[in-house]
């Protein structure tokens, strides 16, 4: 089972990525599978940085 940091991770990963996949395409080559993976890897690292019980547990 993957602990909170571990998926925390994969999503910070993973926007990079999607990131850099849109930066480095010229515009009229965009895919709209990296946009969708860009928001759904900010979408789930919104989610898990939000409903974050580990994260308060160290902040106290």
């Amino acid at each position: 089972m993957l602990t909170q940091m571990d998926r925390l991770t994969i999503y910070s990963v993973l926007c990079f990525i999607t990131f850099c996949s849109l930066m480095l395409r010229s515009p009229n080559d965009t895919s709209f599978i990296a946009l969708g993976g860009l928001i759904a890897a900010a979408l789930g690292l919104w989610l898990e940085l939000t409903n974050s019980p580990e994260l308060e547990e160290e902040e106290n």
